[in-house]
Parts: C-alpha cells; sequence; structure tokens
C-alpha cells in the first residue's frame, strides 16, 4: 500500500515539473480515472505555484533593480536565453504558450513567460489548467488505448 503512495507521490511531483515526461508513466502504472486524477493534480499545482511563484519573484526583483539603478541608465542587454524567450513569445503568442507549456515547454518555463510578458491577464492559471487536463487526457488515453509503443 504503501509503495503505492509513493509511487503516486513521485508521479504527483515529477508532473509539477515536466509534465508531459510524467504522463506516460503514470498512464502505464495506473488506471485511467488514476493516471488522470495524478498527473492532472500535479500539473495544476505545479501552474498555481510556478505562476504565484514567478509573480512574487519578479516583483522583488523590479523592487531591488530599480532601488539600485537609475531607471533611466540602464540598458537592456540580450544573451541567448533572453532571444529564445521572446522568440517563443513572439512566435506562439499567448494561447500558444498555453497551449506548448504542459507538453514541450515545462511548466515552470511556461509560467514564467506568461508571468512576465502577459501578467495583465486575469485567467492565466484556469487557462493553463485547462491545458493541462486536455493534454492529460490526450496522452493517458492514447497510451491506454495503444498501450506503449
Amino acid at each position: 500500500m504503501w509503495a503505492v503512495v509513493l509511487k503516486a507521490l513521485g508521479f504527483f511531483l515529477l508532473s509539477t515539473v515536466k509534465f508531459a515526461v510524467a504522463a506516460v508513466p503514470i498512464a502505464l502504472a495506473f488506471p485511467f480515472e488514476q493516471a488522470w486524477l495524478i498527473s492532472v493534480s500535479g500539473g495544476m499545482f505545479g501552474g498555481f505555484f510556478f505562476i504565484y511563484l514567478w509573480a512574487k519573484v519578479l516583483r522583488i526583483w523590479h523592487f531591488f533593480i530599480s532601488k539600485n539603478t537609475n531607471a533611466t541608465a540602464s540598458k537592456v542587454h540580450f544573451n541567448s536565453k533572453k532571444r529564445r524567450v521572446v522568440k517563443i513569445k513572439r512566435s506562439y503568442g499567448y494561447w500558444g504558450i498555453i497551449i506548448l507549456t504542459p507538453s514541450i515547454l515545462s511548466i515552470p518555463l511556461g509560467a514564467f513567460i506568461l508571468v512576465n510578458y502577459y501578467k495583465k491577464r486575469r485567467f492565466v492559471f484556469w487557462h493553463l489548467s485547462l491545458s493541462i487536463a486536455l493534454w492529460a487526457t490526450l496522452i493517458i488515453s492514447f497510451l491506454q488505448i495503444f498501450g506503449p509503443f
């Protein structure tokens, strides 16, 4: 019994960070309803945690940066990571990032992009949760019907 609980907890924690990677072994280890519940709850917890974590981190970051530097004299320095994030944002937009976050992007990276560029959106968490639920349904249904490849 404890082995099953620990396995479910491990998959739950893995779903909070990299959802698509966790959904495959969950689908193979549990029945459909349990696999769906574990992966969706883990993904939603990760989305909630990282959306609000990044919002707080960015707020603190901007507070200290604005205190320590002159806002008019500061110049934005681009590196390869910043360019990649801006390219993702411009290429896919809000709905593209929402759809790609559970499957291709990791939940922390998608939450960071959403909070950083779309902070005025009221329903970011709910849209991300809907995307997580749809991806869980697709991945788990596919693996339950066709089995492992």
